[in-house]
């Protein structure tokens, strides 16, 4: 296979920088969202593509003389870009963990919101947390992180070299404990006043017997909730920006 250019442009090296940043955007938490039109984000990943193959051109490899080889090398390229892209999506997924565990200790799991990040319904607390996650990851400029990782993933996984599938299964699941872990950081306070509250309830509850419990708690529940989670939301969001920091850091 020749290599094919255009006015002195390798377009097959851009076609295997696309490959892999396009899958990446596939399902990179920010740019992946439904509601990001697929034709914008192919686009940008061409625009992206396009821009790094002048940087990249040394260590990306020559075009294969067989076609079968080529093929091949697209394949793989796509298959590392959205192991890249599905890390980012586990450990920006704790944030519906850590919904879910609000809504419980709130007493809003059962409340249902159209999520436009997934184009179905979902809770409300956790629908909240992904909104605002998002938002962060471009107010913060996280994104510029994850586009100097896409770079970068090229000294750590050098095109043309089989996927080192004991290595990407070992880094999903710890990704996968990691966004346990943060979920249940960012609940943490949330957990713990809850602990606290439901003890004090069934302590009330022996002493007078003839209050209604249910309907006394599920108020102050919502309020102390809300309350709870104005005073900690920063410091939940830091730790997931934190995270998805050392994430983009962690490519280069």
């Amino acid at each position: 296979m020749e290599q094919v250019t255009l006015f002195g442009f390798p377009l097959w090296h851009a076609a295997i920088l696309f490959a892999r940043i396009g899958a990446i955007l596939t399902v990179l938490p920010g740019f992946s969202e439904p509601s990001v039109p697929p034709r914008i984000r192919l686009t940008f990943a061409l625009v992206i593509a396009t821009f790094l193959t002048p940087a990249l051109a040394d260590v990306l490899p020559a075009a294969p003389k067989a076609l079968d080889a080529a093929v091949g090398l697209i394949i793989s390229e796509v298959l590392i870009g959205l192991m890249i892209g599905i890390i980012a999506r586990i450990l920006f997924a704790s944030l519906a963990t850590a919904g879910q565990i609000i809504g419980a200790e709130t007493g809003l799991s059962f409340a249902q919101i159209n999520d436009p990040t997934m184009t179905q319904a979902g809770q409300i607390i956790g629908v909240f947390l992904g909104l605002m996650g998002a938002t962060l990851i471009f107010a913060t400029g996280l994104h510029h992180e994850f586009i100097k990782g896409f770079v970068a993933s090229y000294t750590v996984f050098k095109p043309g070299v089989a996927l080192p599938i004991p290595d990407a299964t070992q880094w999903a699941v710890e990704a996968v404990g990691q966004s346990t872990l943060i979920g249940v950081q960012i609940a943490a306070p949330m957990m713990m006043v809850g602990l606290v509250f439901r003890a004090g309830l069934g302590v009330l509850s022996r002493l007078a017997p003839q209050i209604q419990v249910f309907f006394v708690s599920q108020p102050l529940a919502l309020l102390g909730g809300y309350m709870i989670l104005a005073l900690t939301l920063s410091v939940g969001m830091l730790i997931l920006i934190d995270r998805m920091d050392q994430f983009g850091a962690n490519l280069r």
